[in-house]
């Protein structure tokens, strides 16, 4: 139970880091106080949960167009190669 205990103790402590860090990049691209950020960062991490699953099939879309374009590329550098 110990152990169970010590192991959340230390992922919320990263957790509140990240949190900490990100609410400090926000406030200095903003110019605003750093306890304003800090005040609406519940919101802003919801926020972000909710889109997540969005954001990781936009990025899975844009892997798979990168990958096709690069294997247009190398099919055209093979194809030149080859004459």
């Amino acid at each position: 139970m110990r152990r169970l205990a010590t192991t959340l103790g230390l992922a919320v402590t990263g957790v509140a880091a990240l949190a900490y860090e990100r609410a400090s990049r926000i406030a200095e691209n903003e110019g605003r106080p750093l306890c304003e950020v800090l005040a609406e960062m519940p919101s802003r991490l919801s926020a972000d949960l909710r889109t997540i699953g969005d954001d990781l099939r936009e990025a899975a879309d844009e892997g798979r167009s990168a990958a096709a374009r690069r294997e247009v590329e190398m099919d055209e550098q093979m194809h030149s190669a080859r004459r």
